[in-house]
C-alpha cells in the first residue's frame, strides 16, 4: 500500500531537511540566518529543529559504539507501519551521516565545489572553462607539463582554452577511474558510484583511458568522437551509451533526462540535486528500465512518477524517500 500523503508531517520534513543541510555544511551565511529566522517564529519549528538534530547526533554516536551491529529486520508478521517508519528514520539518518561527511570535509579543502542544486560558471587561470554541476566537488592541478583538473565528485561540463603556441600542455580531467584528455573543446564528465561514470563529447573529441586501481580492475582506452558517449567502470570497462551528450549535459538547462536507463542509476543523479536521500530497494528493481525528462525544481513529483513507471512504492519520510 502507498503511504498516504499524512504519513509524513510536514513540518517535520522541513526541520529534517534544514538540519541535514546545516549538519553538511551547505547552508550559506544568509540561509543560516534563514534557518535561525525559521526557528524563531514558532516554538514548534525550534522544537521539530532539536528533534531532528537530537536524532542526528544520536544515530552517529550510536555508530560509534564498540560492538554495534546493525539491526535485522523482524519477522514480516510484526513489520507495522510504525516500526517500518522508526526503521527506515534511522536508516535516513544512518545515511546521512556515512554520506555527509565525506563531501562536507572535501569540500572544505576543494578549489570549488556546489551544493544542492547548484551550477557554478568557473574561469580558470588559462581561461578555460568550467560548468560545475549540482554537488559537485573539483581541485586544479595545473604544472609545467599538464594542465590537470580533479572532479571527485559529481559532474561538470569542461570548454579548455586550445592549445596553441602559447599554450602547450594538454588539458586532463582526472575522475575516480579514468583521465578524459581533450582533443577538442567541449565535454561533459559525471561520476557515479565505485569509480563509475560517464563521458560526453559535445564538441570535437575526447581521449578516455581507464587507470587500474586493483588487481581485477580492467585496462582500456578511447576516443570518444563528438556526438557520442560512453560510461566507465573498472570492472565493466568503456561502455558505449545511447543517451545523446546533449541530454546528458540537460541539467544546465534545468532538467534532467533518462532514455532507457536503470533506476538506480538514475536515483543516484537525481540525489546530487535535492536534500535528503532516495533509495531503491532490491537489485530487481533497481535494474528496472526508466525513461523520463523531469524538471529541476519539481523533482520529488518526478520521483513519484518514476515510482510508479517502475511499478514500485514509496515511502517519503523526513529526510529519506523509500522506492520498494
Amino acid at each position: 500500500m502507498n503511504a498516504s500523503p499524512e504519513t509524513t508531517d510536514p513540518l517535520e520534513r522541513k526541520a529534517a531537511d534544514w538540519v541535514m543541510r546545516h549538519r553538511q555544511g551547505q547552508l550559506s551565511a544568509r540561509e543560516l540566518e534563514a534557518f535561525q529566522r525559521w526557528q524563531e517564529a514558532d516554538p514548534r519549528h525550534a522544537a521539530a529543529a532539536g528533534r531532528a538534530d537530537r536524532a542526528w547526533r544520536a544515530t552517529a554516536a550510536l555508530k560509534r559504539r564498540p560492538g554495534y551491529v546493525k539491526p535485522q529486520r523482524p519477522p514480516r508478521s510484526l513489520w507495522t507501519r510504525g516500526t517500518a517508519t522508526s526503521a527506515v528514520g534511522a536508516l535516513a539518518l544512518g545515511c546521512w551521516m556515512l554520506l555527509a561527511p565525506p563531501f562536507w570535509l572535501q569540500a572544505l579543502k576543494s578549489d570549488y565545489h556546489t551544493g544542492f542544486g547548484e551550477v557554478r560558471h568557473i574561469t580558470l587561470a588559462d581561461g578555460s572553462q568550467v560548468e560545475l554541476g549540482s554537488h559537485s566537488i573539483l581541485n586544479i592541478a595545473y604544472d609545467d607539463q599538464t594542465r590537470l583538473v580533479n572532479l571527485s565528485q559529481g559532474e561538470a561540463v569542461f570548454t579548455p582554452s586550445p592549445i596553441n603556441d602559447q599554450e602547450r600542455r594538454p588539458f586532463t580531467v582526472r575522475a575516480p577511474g579514468a583521465d578524459i584528455t581533450a582533443r577538442g573543446t567541449r565535454y561533459l564528465v559525471g561520476i557515479g558510484q565505485e569509480r563509475e561514470g560517464w563521458v560526453g563529447v559535445l564538441q570535437h573529441k575526447v581521449e578516455v583511458n581507464l587507470t587500474p586501481a586493483q588487481r581485477d580492475d580492467v585496462a582500456g582506452a578511447a576516443l570518444l568522437e563528438q556526438g557520442n558517449s560512453l560510461r566507465f567502470s573498472p570492472k565493466a570497462g568503456l561502455v558505449p551509451l545511447t543517451t545523446h551528450p546533449d541530454e546528458l549535459a540537460s541539467w544546465q538547462e534545468g532538467r534532467l533526462v533518462f532514455q532507457r536507463e536503470a533506476l538506480g542509476d538514475a536515483v543516484a543523479r537525481i540525489n546530487r540535486y535535492r536534500p535528503g536521500l532516495i533509495v531503491v530497494k532490491g537489485d530487481t528493481l533497481r535494474a528496472v528500465p526508466i525513461s523520463a525528462v523531469m524538471r529541476l525544481d519539481n523533482l520529488d513529483d518526478a520521483v513519484k512518477r518514476l515510482a510508479q513507471q517502475a511499478h514500485g512504492r514509496i515511502l517519503d519520510l523526513p529526510g529519506l524517500t523509500l522506492i520498494y
